[in-house]
C-alpha cells in the first residue's frame, strides 16, 4: 500500500503546482466547451434553421458519446503514456469544437457534438488520472479540489464571457475561441507535463 513517505513521483523534475493548474485549465476548457452549447442554443437554432426542441438532442448527444467512449477507452488507455494520450484527446476535442463553429445545419452540428463527446469524456477522466499519478497521496485531495474549481469557474466566468463573445461576433465565435484556448493548453501539455 502506498504511503506518503514511500510514494515516488513518475517524473524527476516537475512542479506539482504547475501540473495542478494545467489540469485545472484543461478541465475548465473541456467543461466550458460542453456548457456553452445550451445558452447559445437559440442563436444557432435560428441561424441553422432547426426547431429549438432539438437542442436537448445536441446536448445529450455529447453526454452519451462521452459515456460510451469513456467505457470503450478504459479498456486500452493504460497502454499509452498519459501525456501523449491527453494531448491526442485534446487535439480531437478542439478540432471537433472548431467544427461545431463551422456547422452549416443541424446534421453537421450534432455530428460535431457527438465527435466532441467521444474525445471530451475520456480527456476529462484522463486529466484526473494524471493528478492521481503525479501528486502524492498526502496532497492529492487538495489538488483535486483545486481542479474541481474549474467547473465552477466555467459556469461563473466562462459561460458569460462566451455569451458576450457571441453578442459581439455571432454564435460561432465562442467555439473558435475555446478551440484556440485548447490548442494553447495542448502546447503546454506537450512541453511541460511530465511523461
Amino acid at each position: 500500500m502506498e504511503t506518503p513517505s514511500s510514494w515516488k513521483p513518475p517524473a524527476a523534475e516537475y512542479s506539482e503546482r504547475s501540473v495542478v493548474f494545467l489540469i485545472a485549465l484543461i478541465q475548465f476548457i473541456s467543461i466550458l466547451e460542453f456548457m456553452i452549447v445550451m445558452p447559445l442554443g437559440p442563436d444557432f437554432s435560428q441561424a441553422l434553421n432547426f426547431p429549438l426542441s432539438r437542442l436537448g438532442r445536441i446536448a445529450g448527444s455529447y453526454t452519451l458519446a462521452a459515456a460510451i467512449s469513456g467505457i470503450i477507452v478504459s479498456f486500452f488507455i493504460e497502454r499509452f503514456d498519459r501525456r501523449s494520450a491527453l494531448a491526442f484527446l485534446m487535439v480531437g476535442l478542439m478540432i471537433t469544437t472548431a467544427a461545431a463553429g463551422f456547422a452549416v445545419d443541424y446534421s453537421t452540428l450534432i455530428t460535431a457534438r457527438i465527435l466532441a463527446g467521444m474525445f471530451g469524456g475520456p480527456a476529462m477522466s484522463l486529466a484526473l488520472a494524471i493528478i492521481s499519478d503525479v501528486i502524492p497521496p498526502a496532497r492529492r485531495g487538495k489538488a483535486i479540489g483545486i481542479v474541481m474549481t474549474s467547473f465552477s469557474l466555467a459556469s461563473i466566468l466562462g459561460v458569460p464571457a462566451g455569451l458576450k463573445l457571441a453578442l459581439w461576433g455571432g454564435w460561432r465565435i465562442p467555439f473558435f475561441v475555446i478551440a484556440g484556448m485548447g490548442f494553447i493548453a495542448i502546447l503546454i501539455v506537450i512541453t511541460k507535463l511530465p511523461s
